[in-house]
């Protein structure tokens, strides 16, 4: 994928958030262009035949229909721009730049928790707060994933940070200073 659609994608992005933040409509339309970007996340195809000048207008349309029939005031607007700046085959990844957009806004971070064992909620809460509470985010987004193979304690993924606190990785460093 190349960084100009990334970096056009972003610009549609934070438009988006900007327009919903000032109408207090970030929460109330997010599911909706969360349904509309998946849409076009899993029939890609669609994007390059609503962008393609040789599909008829009234085709184009009759392939739209389903998504506005039920789209909000401004889903339909959105869904007008992009038709405008023929951005369709770039909707899915403005969608998911908008999502990242709106956590980073309001202060959520996703982060991934490998564990030996399966984590209980309570354990799950407690990492969620620890985590939040060192990264100074408001709310942290946790999905789990059990590891046998790092023994015991945890390894914490979120953007571009590891924290690796296994026992797997206490023993290497054990092992490599006795190699040594």
């Amino acid at each position: 994928m190349s960084q100009d659609r990334i970096g056009i994608a972003k610009k549609y992005a934070n438009a988006i958030l900007a327009v919903l933040k000032e109408t207090n409509d970030v929460e109330s339309e997010r599911p909706e262009l969360l349904s509309l970007g998946q849409i076009f996340s899993e029939n890609p195809q669609l994007g390059s035949v609503l962008d393609d000048n040789a599909v008829k207008p009234e085709v184009k349309s009759a392939l739209l229909a389903p998504i506005e029939k039920q789209a909000s005031a401004f889903t339909k607007k959105l869904l007008e721009v992009i038709k405008q700046n023929r951005r369709f085959p770039d909707l899915a990844l403005i969608i998911d730049e908008f999502e990242k957009a709106a956590e980073a806004d309001a202060q959520v971070v996703r982060a991934e928790v490998t564990s030996a064992t399966e984590l209980d909620a309570d354990q799950k809460a407690k990492i969620e707060a620890a985590f939040a509470k060192r990264v100074g985010a408001q709310k942290v987004i946790l999905t789990t994933k059990v590891d046998s193979s790092i023994i015991g304690g945890l390894v914490m993924r979120s953007n571009d940070t590891i924290i690796d606190g296994s026992v797997r990785s206490r023993i290497d460093k054990v092992k490599k200073l006795l190699l040594n």
